[in-house]
Order: structure tokens, then C-alpha cells, then sequence
């Protein structure tokens, strides 16, 4: 391990040497957005008749700057594009388009700013640029990718245990680029392509040159910082365990061989635990970064693999899985007490990627007897408490609210009302009022008549709720143009037949087509051969506007005494989940629903 260290001394002494031409050789625009807003910046090149673009970066509130570095080549016209977006329901829609062609020379650097609001392209106004007289500084990230003609490189920063895009930037057609930075506190980045993920240590003013092979994510050469110098020997010992889905992003999983791979991750684990035990660092702070960083490394590259393993192949296509299928024993050991006990794991990249994992397999350890039996509540009872520290319980139930799909405000307060002490901090916080609030509004139908509207059916005759007082009636509200609802169809037959004979429950499809589209309805209830009872709603007029329904499928479930149970149950494809709310309404029990297993 020493010989390893004074290796990277070497590597960091020489670049040392080529450090200050690397820099003063890469000329720049430093720019501005200068009010608060939420915006994609896109920078083109433009070559004649041809348009490139050659770096994308992210504005935000927090974050209204950018370097972008001056390709050096003979094209000296760019147009730099401010998307400005505004908020629209839970995402953002665009809102204004701020474009400025510049001629750039390589050998200057420039600063721009752009004033949105005042922005005009015509008069020329709500942007500045001028060349500066004095170089800029900032750190640099430079390099090649091997084996590819033309790629797209990103640089991310860790913000709050993972990745978040800093700038993507678009290599030359030698597979050349050059990032600049600005760090403003030392850290972890990482250079990241649809293919493959490496690591770096950045401090300001830092220069750092990498070659990357495409096609095999290996890092062939690395001349930086000393540290730099220590992750990239790191990546080289690992290779035979992380090229599977974790540095490499991609590999055939079809006839993998998870025996051999336990067995070769064996043999390297006692050179894996030397090189980080033997690490010499000064800095004990950055020495202790480094070391949690690996020790994630050493145990995340195995579990993600299993994880992409557990996925069930349907056809060509792997989704991603949810959980874990088996967990062999050699898996278990990494299962200890006291895992995630310091917020200083939040400067890593994976960790929240390595938190979400540890805790799916905490439960794939269970006893199968045992894991089938957990409700969704009790699941994620259980992977929250795998986690030690309060504050990363916070992020792992943030997490996990953003990926649990629960369908109204019964299964919330199951789920995540529990568990509501982990939602004081935020980003939780916000995750947490957010679900809340949307289903808030349920309160307002839940236990009230559903005797308050009446629709035609195919003939024109009115229908009803009235007319099935005594029955239990499931309403699937759909459309001829929703793919969505669609989709749904084969699932909810599957269930009509499983209550084919039972007179205790009707099944009523609702369109919100609009009346001149009877036609196309009324072929639609043919041709898909939708059985029940099929009403049209005029596009909404007489149901779905009173309902507030503002997306498509939707399922609803009305009780024998003709009052709402439930205006959100689980989709048809969630079989079992919708039969619970189902025979738990021809019990005549319309009381909070019990949750279904799973996810």
C-alpha cells in the first residue's frame, strides 16, 4: 500500500508541473442569471449552416451562475438559450426564451449576464457581455473519451448524499473536453455518461485531466491532486467488482454468474480493507471522507448488483426492480447495528442510493413467511429503523415517500402518518405537506351521498346511483383518448369476472368524452367489449367537474347505503389491492379500508 502512495505522490508532483498551461491555455465565459428563477441554459455552436449544442447547464434559485469553456476550434459564433420555466401543478412549463449570439475567441474570456425580465432580443436589452481583461479563476476538469466519436460528459456535485447536475457538456470529435469549475468548498464530483460514473476530489483552483474509455468506463489515466491520484488507484483495485452496474452503468445480466462474482469479491476483500485501512492523508477530515466514501463503495457495488439481478426479464426488456427476490447469506453479512450513524455521509454521492438499498435488504433478509405478511406501512417501519441517524431516517423516508404510490388519504395516514416525526426536516417536510395536501380534499366526498348526479347510458336513458342503492358499485371513470385508461381495460375485466354472478356489486365505466364523441364511445364499449353498466359525462359536466377530477384513470367505490367509500382506490393492475377496498365494501364495513401488501 505504501508504494501505492508514493505512486500517487509522483502522479500529483508531475501534474503540478503542467498544472498552470492547462489552465491559463482554457478561456472562458463566466456568466450570470441575475434574478431568481428555474431555467435550463443550452449553449450552440454555430457552424455555418450547422448547429451544435455543446453544454447544457441547470439555473436555479440558489445557483444563477455558469462557466462555459471556449472550445478551440474554428467555429467563433455561439448561442447561448435561457429556458426560463414556471411552476405548473407538480412541474415546470416553459415561460420565456432569452436568446444571445455571441462571437466568442478562444483566446478571451468574457462575462455575460441576463436579466429575464427585462430581457428583449430586438432592443438588445436584459443582457451584458464583455471581454475581460484578466483571466478568470477556477478549477478545471479536462480530458478524453476513448472510443467514442462524439459524447455527452456531465459534471455532477453531491448535494445532500447524491449526484446533482452541475453542467453536461459535449466532446469534440477527438472526444476532447474541457470543464471549468467553480468550487467553492473542496469535495466530491463526478464525471458522469450514460454509460459509465467516476469519482474525483476537487478543491478551488484544482486541475485535473482524465482519459475514459467508453465502452468499458475504465479510467486508463488520471494526473491530479494527490487524493485524486489514491481514488483513481482505488478504482483500478475494484474493477473486478464494480464493472457490473455500478461504475460501468450497463452489462449482460442474462446468464451473470452471481456465484463467481461472491467468490472474486471474496478473494479481493482483504486487499479492498488494506488499501483503505493503509490510506496516509494529512488532512484527517478529507482522509475520513475518503475512507466512508470507499467503505460505501466496497459494500454498494454487491448489494446494487443483486438488486439489478432481482429484476424479472418480461420479453427483452428488465424493468427496474423494487425489491429484492433472494438474499444469499453472503449478502446478510453486511446487515450490521449501528450502519448510517453520521451526517457526514451526506457529502457521498450514493449514499442515498446506498441508504435506500441497505434498507430493501433488511427486508429481503426476512424469512419469505415473514415478508409477505408486512403491509406497506410496516415495511417501511422496518427500513426506516435499519438506518441510525435521525437526520438520514429523514432522507430515506423523503425518499421513499417519492416512491411509494399510495392512492388516497386512508393509505396515508397508514403509511406515512406514523412515521410523521421523520417529516420535520426538510426536504421530508415539504415531501410530506405536499402528499398530504393533495389528498386533503377527499374529506369533502368520503362518507357523503353519491346520489348527486345521473348520466345517459348508450340508449339515453338516465341513470342513477339510486338505481343500485343495496349494491356495492365500483366506478372506473375513463376516456377513448386516454392510453392510460386504456391500458387498464384487460385488468379490470379479470376482476369483473371474478365477481361474475354476485349480485351484491355492480361495475360502472364513466367517460368523459364529450357528447358529439357518443359515437366513438359507444364504438370503444364495443370494440374493448367493456362490460356493466357504460354512462357518458359530456366531458366532465355533470360528474367530473363536481368530483374535481383532474386526471384519468380513475377508480371510486360507493358503498350498499349509496355514500363514497373511497373517490381514489388502487388501479385493476394492482388486483389484489383493489379486491381488499372491494370485498371489504360487501362486507358492508365502510370504515378506513385496511392496506394492501407490497409496493
Amino acid at each position: 500500500m505504501q508504494s501505492v502512495i508514493k505512486k500517487s505522490l509522483v502522479g500529483a508532483l508531475m501534474f503540478v508541473a503542467i498544472s498552470v498551461s492547462g489552465q491559463s491555455s482554457t478561456h472562458i465565459v463566466t456568466g450570470v442569471v441575475t434574478e431568481k428563477v428555474n431555467a435550463d441554459l443550452w449553449v450552440n455552436k454555430l457552424d455555418g449552416n450547422k448547429i451544435q449544442r455543446v453544454a447544457e447547464y441547470k439555473i436555479s434559485p440558489s445557483n444563477g451562475s455558469f462557466l462555459f469553456a471556449i472550445p478551440k476550434d474554428s467555429a467563433s459564433l455561439y448561442r447561448f438559450q435561457l429556458n426560463v420555466m414556471k411552476p405548473h401543478g407538480r412541474h415546470f412549463t416553459n415561460d420565456k426564451i432569452c436568446l444571445v449570439t455571441l462571437p466568442l475567441s478562444p483566446d478571451k474570456d468574457y462575462s455575460l449576464s441576463i436579466t429575464p425580465s427585462k430581457f428583449d432580443s430586438l432592443q438588445k436589452k436584459g443582457w451584458e457581455v464583455k471581454q475581460l481583461a484578466t483571466s478568470p479563476k477556477f478549477a478545471l476538469v479536462a480530458g478524453s473519451v476513448k472510443n467514442v466519436t462524439i459524447s455527452m460528459v456531465s459534471l455532477n456535485t453531491v448535494s445532500e448524499g447524491e449526484l446533482k447536475n452541475v453542467t453536461t457538456v459535449t466532446t469534440n470529435s477527438k472526444g476532447e473536453f474541457a470543464i471549468p469549475v467553480n468550487v467553492k468548498s473542496k469535495g466530491f464530483y463526478y464525471l458522469v455518461s450514460p454509460r459509465w460514473k467516476s469519482r474525483f476530489y476537487l478543491q478551488p483552483l484544482d486541475n485535473l485531466q482524465v482519459e475514459v474509455d467508453n465502452k468499458t468506463g475504465f479510467l486508463s489515466s488520471v494526473n491530479g491532486s494527490l487524493v485524486n491520484q489514491i481514488l483513481y488507484n482505488w478504482q483500478q483495485l475494484t474493477l473486478p467488482v464494480t464493472s457490473y452496474g455500478y461504475n460501468l452503468s450497463t452489462f449482460n445480466s442474462d446468464n451473470f454468474d452471481l456465484t463467481s462474482y461472491v467468490n472474486n469479491y471474496k478473494k479481493l476483500q482483504p486487499s479492498m480493507d488494506a488499501f483503505v485501512k493503509d490510506i496516509d492523508i494529512k488532512d484527517n477530515a478529507v482522509k475520513t471522507q475518503i475512507r466512508e466514501a470507499l467503505c460505501i463503495d466496497k459494500e454498494l457495488a454487491p448489494i446494487n448488483l443483486l438488486f439489478q439481478l432481482s429484476a424479472k426479464k418480461i420479453g427483452a426488456y428488465r424493468p427496474q426492480p423494487k425489491d429484492f427476490n433472494d438474499v444469499p447469506d453472503f449478502y446478510k453479512t453486511f446487515i450490521q447495528p449501528g450502519k448510517f450513524n453520521t451526517t457526514s455521509l451526506l457529502k457521498i454521492g450514493e449514499t442515498r442510493q446506498y441508504m435506500k438499498l441497505y434498507a430493501l435488504l433488511n427486508v429481503g433478509a426476512l424469512p419469505k413467511e415473514k415478508k409477505d405478511q408486512l403491509s406497506k406501512g410496516e415495511k417501511l417501519k422496518l427500513m426506516i429503523n435499519s438506518i441510525s441517524n435521525d437526520t438520514l431516517k429523514s432522507y430515506l423516508f423523503k425518499d421513499q415517500m417519492d416512491q411509494i404510490e399510495i392512492n388516497n388519504l386512508s393509505e396515508f395516514r397508514e403509511i406515512f402518518e406514523p412515521l410523521k416525526k421523520y417529516a420535520k426536516l426538510s426536504p421530508a417536510n415539504e415531501a410530506y405537506k405536499g402528499i398530504f395536501a393533495a389528498y386533503a380534499g377527499d374529506t369533502a366526498f368520503i362518507g357523503k351521498s353519491a346520489y348527486d348526479f345521473s348520466l345517459p347510458d348508450s340508449t339515453g336513458k338516465m341513470v342513477s346511483m339510486k338505481d343500485f342503492k343495496g349494491r356495492v358499485v365500483l366506478i372506473d371513470v375513463w376516456a377513448t383518448w386516454c392510453g392510460p385508461c386504456k391500458a387498464q381495460m384487460p385488468f379490470l375485466k379479470e376482476i369483473e369476472e371474478e365477481y361474475a354472478g354476485n349480485k351484491n356489486i355492480v361495475f360502472v365505466g364513466i367517460s368523459l368524452d364529450k357528447m358529439d364523441a357518443r359515437q366513438k364511445w359507444m364504438n370503444m364499449v364495443n370494440e374493448k367489449q367493456l362490460g356493466g353498466v357504460q354512462l357518458i359525462d359530456d366531458f366532465g359536466k355533470a360528474f367530473g367537474r363536481k368530483y374535481q377530477l383532474t386526471a384519468i384513470p380513475r377508480f371510486m367505490l360507493i358503498d350498499k347505503h349509496g355514500k363514497w367509500i373511497e373517490i381514489r382506490c388502487p388501479k385493476p393492475e394492482a388486483k389484489e389491492d383493489l379486491k381488499k377496498y372491494i370485498d371489504k365494501a360487501l362486507l358492508g364495513n365502510s370504515e378506513q379500508l385496511p392496506m394492501a401488501n407490497g409496493w
